[in-house]
């Protein structure tokens, strides 16, 4: 049944309102969990996009050049035809009645139901399309019934799983390892560490001069500007161009799909106006010169400057920086065949160098150059402000690779199927000491006690069993406690009685400084003789055993030795010398 542009107007009020009041509803739902809370946001997002639609609708309808809209209104209120007063209203009224006598079980077009389901359904689709002006169309995206939309959703992956990768943990953490991958392919760029590079992927000041044999050491100190990462010889290379744009498209569309509040537009135009004032006032970070050191002044600038500095020879059509040149090249043979042809007229006349037909050509490249410094720039300085603007999740990023290089097999193995758990059941791992507590009754991970975020903020650390903290300042796991042995304690008492706990760690303090330091203090060597041996009274027991063996040893290799006198005659070592000092040899 169709209704009139001012029914549809009122329609269009009144989703409007009720859109306000879910809008309401929606921010006033308790969300903990870093998904339910990016969650809410898109939904959010959803509701205001639909708002604003409708307003636009509406903008346009009471516009006054809007014709549509004033033929209604004339329609309606009988000035065409004042004879037939009601006419119009009594047709309209037979259409109404007609309808409903044709379809009696017809819902009410007015029918407005707002599905949460539906808005996520849509958001991960790719977001809310554009408003229909009829009653019908306009409506219907929001009159689908409950039923049909979790129909639809049953048995798929949340919208949010389907945005984010597994890397990215529903927008927790950057994912640039492809990024990461591509910068290190780069021609002539030193190679990076993927933690090095989460920290310098907005460095991109040209590096002027570097050496060859440094490329590949990834500490080697920058030779310009801190700052200072790539080469201009790279710089100038295709490559780094695309490199440029793959990451400034990635880090736009993450900073779309983890702050879908953030008016990302306004950021774009904003980083527009920066480098445009930059570029015109020469003072774009890495390109005060216009690219004139990467591309070169190009012929244009070349041509003008030598014009005004060096000697032109019209007959060669070229410039000479000194005069003692030019005399020169005025001797030579080129000039002289050139000069001659001027001379006897065969030759049209050369064009000068500021003339317009000799300096298109170069203009033309010159602007090639420096719309291509410009495009260059524009990169650089786009991710560099979005590197600032996600300058929290960087950090974020860095410590959970630094936590997931940290971690053995078994504990990955444990996570994986952790993050599984959890997107089949709504079961939420907290944040790294392993424990898991479940959600809702309905499953869908957003319950309020079990959330993976609700133990960052607390400052009391709860440790009753006394367990070591590990890199994140949190005590570790009692299996992982156990299986080290951190348990049993091992007293060194050359070590100023220092306790160790745990094997491997008192295993390997035997050849760490603080027990090296005894020994020398005791006068003793810190040989394996003294491997695993703790109380000073063993050690200098075993010292003097030690020294007791090595006298046995040299007098039992003094009687082992033989020798022979000047007559052959063979004895001991021992005897030997016994008969020399009697005299009897």
């Amino acid at each position: 049944m169709s209704s009139g542009l001012f029914e549809v107007a009122r329609q269009t009020h009144e989703e409007i309102e009720r859109y306000e009041v879910a809008l309401a509803d929606l921010l006033l739902k308790p969300c903990s969990s870093h998904k339910d809370k990016l969650r809410q946001k898109h939904q959010v997002s959803d509701v205001l996009d639909r708002i604003t639609s409708r307003h636009q609708y509406l903008v346009a309808f009471y516009d006054e050049a809007n014709v549509d809209r004033r033929d209604e209104l004339q329609l309606i209120s009988a000035q065409k035809d004042e004879e037939d007063l009601f006419g119009e209203f009594d047709g309209r009224l037979a259409r109404v009645r007609a309808y409903h006598e044709k379809y009696p079980t017809a819902p009410p077009d007015t029918a407005f139901t707002l599905n949460f389901d539906q808005l996520e359904h849509i958001a991960g689709a790719g977001g809310v399309g554009a408003l229909n002006t009829s009653s019908s169309s306009a409506l219907a995206e929001s009159s689908t019934s409950g039923a049909a939309a979790s129909a639809t959703t049953v048995g798929a992956l949340d919208f949010l799983d389907r945005m984010f990768s597994g890397e990215e943990a529903a927008g927790k953490f950057l994912d640039l390892y492809p990024s990461h991958t591509a910068f290190n392919n780069l021609k002539g760029v030193r190679r990076l560490t993927y933690l090095r590079y989460i920290d310098d992927f907005d460095k991109l000041l040209p590096i002027h001069q570097h050496s060859s044999n440094a490329m590949d050491v990834e500490d080697a100190p920058p030779l310009d500007h801190p700052d200072a990462r790539i080469p201009i010889e790279t710089k100038r290379s295709d490559a780094y161009r695309e490199y440029l744009q793959s990451l400034q498209s990635y880090l736009l569309t993450f900073l779309r799909k983890t702050q879908p509040l953030l008016d990302v537009d306004a950021l774009e135009r904003r980083i527009q106006e920066e480098i445009e004032s930059a570029w015109e006032k020469g003072e774009a970070r890495g390109w005060e010169d216009r690219g004139e050191t990467l591309f070169g002044k190009g012929k244009a600038k070349a041509s003008a400057e030598a014009s005004s500095e060096a000697i032109w020879c019209e007959a060669c059509a070229r410039f000479f920086s000194k005069s003692t040149v030019y005399e020169a090249h005025l001797k030579a043979p080129k000039h002289a065949k050139a000069q001659a042809r001027i001379d006897s007229g065969a030759s049209q006349a050369t064009p000068q160098p500021g003339s317009s037909s000799s300096t298109t050509a170069p203009n033309a490249e010159h602007e090639r150059r420096l719309a291509r410094a410009k495009q260059l720039a524009h990169l650089e300085h786009a991710i560099h402000v979005l590197g600032t603007e996600l300058g929290p999740l960087r950090e974020e990023t860095r410590s959970n690779v630094e936590r997931k290089s940290a971690l053995t097999e078994r504990e990955r193995q444990a996570e994986a199927e952790a993050v599984a758990l959890e997107a089949e059941m709504g079961v939420l791992p907290s944040s790294s000491d392993g424990k898991k507590k479940k959600g809702g009754p309905g499953g869908g991970g957003g319950g309020g006690e079990g959330d993976e975020d609700d133990e960052e903020d607390d400052d009391k650390i709860y440790n009753p069993l006394k367990l070591p903290l590990g890199w994140d300042g949190k005590p570790i796991p009692y299996w992982l406690y156990k299986l080290h042995g951190l348990g049993v304690e091992y007293k060194c008492e050359i070590c100023s009685d220092h306790v160790y706990q745990g094997r491997k760690n008192f295993e390997k303090h035997f050849q760490e400084s603080r027990h090296a330091f005894g020994m020398r203090a005791l006068g003793l060597p810190n040989t394996k003789h003294f491997y695993e041996i703790t109380r000073i009274s063993d050690a200098l027991a075993l010292a003097e055993r030690l020294k007791k063996q090595g006298r046995q040893q040299a007098e039992e290799q003094g009687e082992a030795e033989e020798v022979e006198d000047e007559y052959g005659n063979t004895y001991t070592k021992k005897t030997y010398e016994l008969l020399k000092r009697q005299g009897l040899i």
